[in-house]
């Protein structure tokens, strides 16, 4: 329901994501991992026109944080997505896990303004889209961090969707 992730067909789109929040992209993890079958495993001329959507040039960007691994939904997929992909030699997928309740206590990174300019500065003005779909404090925080950060990526606020 509603307009849609709006994706741009070329170009660099990025996710950041916490629980529940991945199920927004799983369709779009899908539709990366039938194109890499179809670009590598089938006739040019049978493949169908759905996956002709997306330009050479696309990459998503998949920052994922979880609770626990108990708690994972989705990250069989994403993890296949990634494996083909490096098989195959594919670039048009980045996946990153965070999780926050390890065995060995480590909480990973903390997503905030250092860790966006140190993870999307080398994609700075190929950045066509950002969502954000996690916690309020989660949100918010790389809203911010989005927000001030802008002008060096070359964002404009109508590219970042905090869900």
């Amino acid at each position: 329901m509603g307009k849609g992730l709006c994706i741009e067909p070329s170009g660099v789109h990025v996710a950041f994501c916490a629980g529940t929040g991945v199920l927004v992209f799983l369709d779009l993890i899908s539709h990366l991992l039938l194109r890499s079958y179809y670009k590598h495993y089938v006739d040019p001329k049978d493949v169908p026109e759905s996956m002709h959507q997306l330009k050479d040039d696309f990459v998503f960007l998949f920052y994922v944080s979880m609770l626990s691994m108990d708690s994972e939904i989705g990250l069989n997929i994403c993890e296949a997505l990634d494996k083909v992909n490096r098989k195959l030699g594919e670039t048009n997928f980045k996946l990153a896990v965070r999780i926050s309740k390890r065995w060995d206590g480590f909480r990973g990174e903390i997503w905030d303004e250092k860790f966006v300019q140190d993870n999307l500065s080398q994609y700075a003005n190929k950045i066509k889209k950002v969502w954000i779909s996690g916690p309020p404090g989660m949100n918010e925080t790389l809203d911010k961090s989005l927000e001030k950060l802008g002008p060096k990526l070359g964002l404009k606020s109508h590219m970042i969707d905090a869900m």
